[in-house]
């Protein structure tokens, strides 16, 4: 059971470190602590002791999937504001060019 416990234990602060770099928009960094994750947490689930009832693990599970909640939650709330972004750029990249040929023809004409 000590090894699940370990195992639990270090998915719970991998998942506290995904919230922070969620927070801080630190995505590559994110992405490779969540692939680590992934391989502790099927750790964790191919673990006999994971059999056993116990409220302890019961509850670390419910904690690592409240952090992941947290950190897919921030990281669709940075997604909006992206695609927000990119809209911006491209409606002023339309209006520059929309300038420029302006501009061009403005010049060739007069």
């Amino acid at each position: 059971m000590s090894h699940l416990k370990e195992n639990l234990d270090l998915a719970l602060e991998l998942s506290r470190e995904i919230v922070r770099l969620a927070e801080e928009k630190a995505w590559s960094e994110m992405e490779q602590l969540d692939r680590q994750r992934m391989q502790v947490l099927e750790s964790v689930f191919s673990d006999a002791g994971l059999k056993v009832s116990n409220r302890e693990v019961t509850a670390s599970i419910q904690a690592v999937k409240e952090l992941n909640d947290k950190a897919m939650e921030i990281c669709a709330d940075a997604r909006v504001v992206v695609v927000a972004d990119s809209k911006k750029i491209r409606l002023g990249r339309e209006a520059t060019a929309a300038y420029y040929k302006y501009d061009k023809s403005h010049f060739t004409n007069g």
